[in-house]
């Protein structure tokens, strides 16, 4: 098979040739021709060569001081001349027709050791344990200005008849492809690759030193200086031979060089194999050792030493305060030793990161790589002299614990296998710390284990009997509150049974434990009842939350008012196991709540009927004076003055009612005075009669010459008559009311001194109310004066009426008792304490009274009848009347220099009240008498010193009053 190259066609690797032929023959382009075969051997040998430099530069990253440069020899000599080799049998394979060529020995043997010198400079430029782009450039340029020289001086070794010239953009081509495949050389040679790599780098390197090579032949042309013999020439036999011989030599070199790293290879990794397996028993005999700190010194000693690092050590971690406490070192002199305490974050945020995961920390230059790309790890490292480290974690309950490191000053690329077996090493020394740790952990423990323990024994104790205090407080809680607690269980099936009750629900509700507990509340329940409980269990299982709810229930066939609330109590697996539920009696508080509200209802109606009372009053008055004066004058014939007598008593009567009422609305003051008893029941029976119906009787036994009683009339009438309406109701089918009045004598040994509400001792009206009706049992008897108290039901009493008898008493300084027994009726007697003074009897109401005379007098009042009345009864008493209707109006006269005798005000006006008039008037003079009428019954805003008289009054009742100031 033959390559041309003729006019106008390329053959695949062929030179250019132009043969002039002097004398006969004119210039021709001449065609030169590669062997095929050889070309194909050239490949090879370029191929093989790459792929034993490639093998070779495995040695040279993995050997050091002198067997590095051994190796980066050996790879030189095999690089270069593969090179030259497939340069030379390129060579060979060229031949041109008619024209013998030889070579020059010297300039052959020189081009030779050219690619081989370039080779071994390139190659000890690179930094074989860490690959770096400008050193990888500058080897490269090396070798391919190695590679460039060989193949030219190569050329310039050929001696033919001819001259040789070259295009210079092929040149430049070839040049360009020499660099660009040495630099490729020089990058796949720093790194580490496999068998499967190394191929395919061969196979490109091949290619592109024979691409150099026959781009660079493609640059010349050769001009014929002689006559040549015009035949197609082909490479002779002696060409072919040499070259075969020569290719021969190159892979047997090669194939040496290739043995060599082999058995190299394998002696490294035997005497690896033998130095890690010593390493692992030495180790291990150290392990064995007592002292701990000591055993981890020498480990610390055997793995720098073993991996010929300048520091090695291990770290513990204070996870409290994230720092690392470097306590063990080995250097090997050339950096300082790493002990003390070191923030974790000044190794830099990732590594911490990486080893606080469990991870093996491999770095072989900490100024470029990504995992140490952080100014805190910089400058730790500068601090440390340290370029590559190699780190081990041990990770314990997922917390990073300890650290076994190594430290190169220099950048180096850690084998996969010594970081499986530093991890295998560090996985044997785990225990050892460990055992540090522990042992530590224990001298600590030994050197407050008295104190802790009786520390410890303490707090138990304590927690023992804070248990059982507390265990007994809710068992006495519960077995003690007032309220019914319960506990219900929650069965598989979705039922609830009673599972505990404290005596409070067994007295409250009736059923006893021994009864109930283990039951289904279905079955203990009425079944209308048990369904409205346990929907409310199943609602307090479904929401998992407390429930509140008020209920009316019928125990005892009495209803009553019940507030319930339930806690749902979870299991360990979350589900609800248990309610607690608590219950109280509200009976009582709804009835107090009805009550307060019926309290109110009364108590607006009470302020109605004051000034209802108020507004009588002012009528009352001109009236009653009217009547007075004429009743006083005689006016008229026998049955004109009957009739006046009899509308005078009305109007008297009218007014008692007008005091009772507002008695009744608590608007009249309590006014003690002497009183007969005897006589007021007797005068308020039939007002008695009337208020309790036909269907009770009434006895009197209140009999003439009793002493009289400290009271207030018309307190102690209503008093009765409340008393009496009780009586009333205590009695539905009838029966007999008894009213009686009696002097007693209570002595400190009297029965009666023995009940605790009795009266103390001395001398006491007592009046008695007693009925045949359905009596008080003690519970009820105990709470019958409590405010607002009522068995009478809701709407049927506001619960007062005892309430305020016993107030009375109270203030008078006297008591209430009660006698009453179930089904035997009930006394109820007032204890009024006995007056020195004589009853005051109320004067006639048709008494005259002798006018007083005396001065000018200043009568103020709003209401213009009652202003006409009082005026015409001051001037019958002969006072000089001077009226006005307001007390404004009153003031400017005193102020233009009226100066009355008496002034006579109403107190409730608008503008200025009378009091205020009052004082003004007193502020400014003391010689006149001041008199305040009102219809109110209360004295707020009335100075006390001021003298008072109620409406409605008759000229006797103002004379009386004008004798008093």
């Amino acid at each position: 098979m033959r390559f041309r190259r003729e006019a106008g066609e390329c053959s695949c690797v062929s030179g250019r040739l132009r043969a002039s032929v002097e004398g006969t023959m004119p210039p021709m382009i001449m065609n030169g021709t590669h062997d095929s075969y050889l070309v194909i051997l050239s490949l090879a040998v370029a191929a093989f060569a790459s792929f034993t430099a490639l093998s070779l530069a495995g040695r040279i990253r993995a050997s050091q001081g002198q067997w590095r440069r051994v190796w980066l020899a050996a790879a030189a000599v095999t690089l270069g001349g593969g090179i030259w080799s497939m340069h030379f049998v390129a060579m060979l394979a060229f031949s041109m027709p008619g024209m013998t060529m030889s070579y020059d020995p010297g300039l052959t043997v020189g081009s030779l050791a050219l690619a081989i010198g370039f080779t071994a400079a390139g190659l000890a430029t690179i930094d074989w344990q860490h690959a770096a782009s400008r050193r990888t450039g500058a080897a490269g340029l090396l070798i391919a200005t190695g590679v460039v020289a060989m193949h030219y001086v190569g050329m310039a070794a050929m001696r033919m008849p001819a001259t040789v010239r070259y295009d210079p953009r092929w040149v430049t081509l070839s040049v360009a492809i020499a660099v660009v495949a040495a630099t490729a050389a020089v990058w796949l040679a720093s790194r580490e690759q496999g068998l499967r790599g190394r191929v395919l780098a061969a196979g490109v390197m091949g290619a592109a030193i024979a691409g150099m090579h026959y781009a660079g032949m493609y640059a010349a042309t050769f001009t014929a200086s002689a006559q040549i013999d015009a035949a197609t020439g082909v490479a002779s036999v002696g060409q072919a031979y040499l070259a075969v011989a020569i290719s021969i030599v190159t892979i047997l070199i090669l194939l040496l060089s290739l043995g060599a790293a082999r058995v190299e290879r394998a002696f490294q990794g035997a005497r690896r194999r033998e130095a890690r397996s010593a390493l692992r028993l030495e180790v291990a005999d150290i392990l064995r050792g007592d002292d701990a700190e000591v055993a981890l010194s020498r480990v610390a000693e055997l793995l720098g030493t073993h991996f010929r690092v300048a520091r090695a050590g291990f770290g513990d971690l204070d996870p409290e305060a994230d720092v690392f406490d470097y306590r063990l070192c080995w250097t090997d002199g050339s950096v300082p030793r790493l002990t003390g305490r070191f923030p974790a974050a000044a190794f830099g945020r990732r590594i911490a990161q990486a080893l606080g995961n469990g991870e093996t920390v491999v770095i072989d230059d900490i100024f470029s790589a990504a995992l140490s790309d952080e100014q805190g790890a910089h400058d730790t490292a500068r601090l440390g002299d340290t370029r590559a480290i190699l780190v081990v974690p041990f990770v314990r309950d997922g917390r990073l614990r300890t650290i076994v490191y190594l430290n190169s000053r220099q950048p180096r690329a850690w084998r996969s296998d010594e970081v499986t077996f530093m991890e295998e090493i560090a996985d044997r020394i785990r225990l050892v710390i460990e055992r540090v740790r522990a042992e530590a952990q224990l001298r600590e423990l030994n050197a407050t284990l008295e104190a802790r323990v009786d520390a410890r024994t303490r707090e138990l104790r304590l927690a023992e009997q804070a248990r059982r205090e507390t265990d007994e407080l809710y068992r006495a809680y519960f077995e003690n509150a007032p309220d019914p607690l319960f506990v219900i269980g929650v069965a598989a099936d979705g039922g609830f049974v009673v599972e505990q009750v404290n005596p409070a629900h067994e007295r409250g509700v009736g059923y006893p434990l021994e009864q109930i507990r283990g039951k289904r509340i279905d079955d203990i329940l009425p079944r209308r009842a048990a369904e409205r409980v346990i929907g409310t269990y199943h609602h307090v299982v479904a929401t998992r939350a407390i429930h509140r709810y008020r209920e009316v229930v019928t125990l005892g066939g009495v209803p009553q008012h019940w507030d319930t609330t339930l806690v749902p109590l979870q299991g360990p697996d979350g589900a609800i196991v248990k309610v607690i539920g608590s219950s109280r009696d509200i009976t009582a508080q709804v009835s107090a709540e009805d009550a307060l509200r019926q309290s109110q209802k009364m108590e607006a109606m009470g302020q109605l009927t004051g000034g209802v009372a108020h507004d009588f009053n002012n009528l009352l008055t001109p009236i009653m004076g009217v009547l007075d004066r004429l009743h006083r004058k005689g006016m008229g014939d026998e049955r004109d003055r009957r009739l006046i007598g009899g509308a005078l008593q009305s109007a008297e009567r009218a007014r008692v009612l007008v005091q009772r009422l507002l008695s009744f609305a608590r608007r009249q003051p309590l006014q003690p005075v002497p009183v007969d008893v005897a006589a007021l029941v007797t005068g308020i029976v039939e007002l008695v009669a009337s208020a309790i119906g036909p269907t009770v009787r009434i006895e009197v036994a209140a009999p003439d010459g009793l002493p009289a009683a400290l009271a207030d009339a018309n307190q102690l009438e209503m008093a009765l008559l409340n008393l009496s309406v009780n009586a009333r109701d205590a009695m539905p089918d009838g029966g007999t009311l008894r009213i009686a009045v009696d002097q007693v004598a209570v002595t400190p040994d009297s029965g009666d001194r023995a009940d605790p509400g009795g009266p103390p001792a001395g001398q006491y009206v007592c009046l008695t109310v007693t009925d045949t009706g359905v009596g008080m049992d003690d519970e009820t008897r105990l709470r019958a004066i409590e405010p607002f108290f009522s068995t009478k039901g809701v709407g049927r009493g506001t619960g007062l009426g005892l309430s305020m008898a016993h107030g009375l008493a109270a203030q008078l300084g006297g008591a209430l008792t009660i006698e009453s027994r179930p089904n035997q009726g009930t006394t109820i007697a007032l204890w009024l304490p006995q007056s020195a003074q004589v009853a005051i009897a109320a004067p006639p109401l048709y008494d005259v009274t002798a006018p007083e005379r005396g001065g000018s007098a200043l009568l103020v009042d709003d209401e213009d009848a009652v202003r006409e009345s009082a005026a015409q009864m001051l001037a019958d008493l002969g006072f000089a009347v001077t009226s006005a209707a307001s007390a404004e109006e009153a003031w400017g006269l005193i102020e233009r220099g009226f100066a009355p005798d008496l002034l006579v005000t109403d107190h409730v006006m608008p503008g200025m009240t009378g009091g205020e008039l009052a004082a003004a008037v007193r502020d400014r003079t003391t010689a006149t008498k001041v008199l305040i009428i009102s219809g109110y019954a209360e004295e707020g805003g009335i100075p006390a010193t001021l003298s008072r008289l109620t409406k409605p009054f008759v000229q006797a009742d103002l004379a009386a009053a004008l004798r008093r100031l």
